[in-house]
């Protein structure tokens, strides 16, 4: 926690200097904007035939398998994801099962890119 001069940077000071040039409103719109999306992104894999969703969205993450797939799968198809600059997406474990979690946190994210990533699953 403390600098090499003993002293601990004003870990608050970037939030303040965020809302003060931004404003909360954008904060909130941001975060509404992410939350509409991940409830998208679950209607979208719920709709795919290739994909389950988990656990019904309660943020803005959302879990879900590929039927049919191995972990060896998973980490393929994140590596790939990553390696392309397309998204950041890890394969996680949830009972014992190696699945997928996606985490909106991008304002700027739309349904159609999650829509991108479950097309990419087929």
């Amino acid at each position: 926690d403390y600098a090499h001069h003993l002293s601990r940077r004003a870990r608050g000071l970037p939030l303040w200097f965020s809302l003060a040039t931004h404003g909360s409103n954008a904060y909130t719109e941001a975060i509404e904007t992410t939350l509409r999306v991940t409830r998208e992104g679950a209607l979208l894999i719920e709709a795919a035939p290739h994909t389950e969703l988990l656990l019904e969205p309660e943020l803005s993450v959302l879990l879900f398998r590929r039927v049919g797939w191995e972990p060896a799968d998973y980490a393929a198809w994140s590596d790939a994801l990553l390696a392309e600059q397309v998204a950041f997406v890890t394969p996680t474990s949830w009972h014992g099962e190696t699945v997928l979690r996606l985490c909106v946190v991008n304002p700027l994210t739309t349904a159609d890119d999650i829509a991108l990533l479950i097309e990419r699953l087929a």
